[in-house]
């Protein structure tokens, strides 16, 4: 009968686990911050003070949402670095801080767990270390998730509520305003340039015009003004005095997106709401020529090189405009707004055509020693890169199933279940296939 033999393992010093926190707060009011600040002290001295741990760091995310991992930047360089293998363990107050979306909250678990990285959550009493960790997590973030979504819906009846009864306090403040005591108050310094867009404009000039004159008599610091800005303005009811209520509103479901209202939800119209810029006569004037130029603007006329003639200098798509004389030209949009900014002057269009034909004449005759060769070139280039990207994949694949080996190493090492010389070496040879 075969005689077995039971090897015991070597018992070596466990190495000790990096371990890091992560913390978050939805808001950026006074408690809220004082709370981070609290998570903050309290894990860097429990990490700290654990001789069996070694401080990997807090990452901590301020006045942001855990419905949705995008702008959560900190906890981004969390996964990046557990990626890196530069983290072993990472505490967390509570479930609904690190993710109230449950699809998240799973995909990062079973993301760090591949990593062999596990998550302490503090107030549930459990880790991701254990069998049943998963399905708890799934269980509470579930909860969070509904909390939210509810706490969600309240707000939004209050906010309702308000904006029915005229309590609203909007957040967004216009240019040419700024808030006191809740209260939009004209800021005169700015509310001068919202006056004199509003005389150019009844006085027969364009946006484009308006536009070219604020860049030049009224600069602003920061960016430029443009069109978009100056249309915006000359709709918006708050220069007469008015407020317009849930323009834009948020989705119900996760992930939460704002979105502007075409009609799915009520809009709340205040009028007199505060101080007015615009005398109402002179804002109704300009919706009315607003409305008129809509209203009477032919749609533009499809001509054969419409979104094809682009501007040499600045890149811009060539438009085509009739002068006076009944004489079509061709405008670059940058050098029509500011001709500093390109020096390409509107171009004839029997010369634009001419130019075309002749191209295209000279195409057509050489096409043999012209454009075959150059079409046999792209068609390898495009074979060269398709190989290049097939390979690159192959590549990113390799280093990322080497680097989890690295990883995983590190922490059966950290463990103690490997000798140092094993380690040592095996580590060395995944660097060489690294490299």
């Amino acid at each position: 009968m075969p005689q077995v033999q039971v090897i015991q393992p070597i018992q070596q010093q466990p190495k000790r686990l990096r371990v890091a926190a992560y913390a978050r707060v939805s808001s950026d009011s006074a408690d809220q911050l004082n709370s981070l600040s609290v998570q903050v002290d309290y894990y860097t001295h429990l990490i700290q003070e654990n001789p069996q741990w070694e401080f990997a760091g807090i990452y901590t995310d301020e006045g942001i949402t855990g419905t949705s991992i995008k702008h959560r930047e900190q906890f981004n360089r969390l996964m990046d670095d557990c990626r890196a293998g530069l983290i072993d363990r990472v505490l967390v107050k509570s479930a609904s801080r690190f993710a109230r979306n449950t699809a998240d909250a799973l995909t990062a678990v079973r993301e760090l767990k591949s990593l062999g990285v596990t998550v302490a959550f503090e107030k549930e009493g459990f880790d991701t270390e254990t069998a049943n960790g998963e399905m708890l997590l799934s269980m509470i973030c579930a909860v969070a998730q509904e909390e939210s979504l509810s706490i969600s819906q309240n707000m939004k009846w209050g906010i309702h509520k308000r904006m029915q009864n005229g309590t609203y306090v909007n957040a967004s403040t216009p240019f040419g305003y700024r808030q006191e005591n809740h209260k939009l108050v004209p800021y005169e310094s700015e509310a001068v340039t919202v006056r004199f867009i509003y005389e150019q404009y009844l006085a027969g000039k364009s946006i484009v015009a308006i536009t070219r004159q604020l860049n030049e008599q009224f600069p602003q610091k920061s960016v430029s003004w443009n069109a978009p800005a100056v249309q915006s303005i000359l709709t918006n009811e708050k220069y007469r005095g008015d407020t317009c209520f849930q323009k834009r509103y948020t989705t119900d479901v996760l992930p939460l997106q704002k979105k502007r209202n075409r009609g799915e939800l009520p809009q709340y119209y205040m009028q007199e709401s505060h101080l007015a810029i615009i005398s109402p006569a002179d804002f109704e004037k300009v919706q009315a020529l607003l409305s008129q130029k809509r209203s009477t603007r032919s749609p533009m006329q499809k001509y054969p090189l419409t979104k094809m003639a682009v501007c040499a200098s600045c890149g811009k798509i060539l438009y085509p405009k009739v002068r006076a004389n009944g004489v079509r030209i061709w405008n670059c949009k940058t050098h029509f707004e500011d001709s500093s900014k390109c020096p390409v002057k509107p171009v004839l269009e029997t010369e634009l055509y001419g130019a075309f034909l002749l191209m295209y004449s000279k195409l057509y005759t050489n096409c043999d020693t012209l454009l075959l060769p150059i079409q046999a070139d792209l068609q390898q280039v495009q074979r060269l890169k398709r190989q290049r990207s097939e390979e690159n994949n192959k590549i990113n694949s390799e280093i990322l199933r080497l680097s989890k080996q690295l990883h995983n190493l590190a922490r059966i090492h950290a463990q103690g279940s490997i000798e140092e010389t094993v380690y040592q070496e095996r580590h060395r040879q995944i660097e060489q296939q690294l490299i």
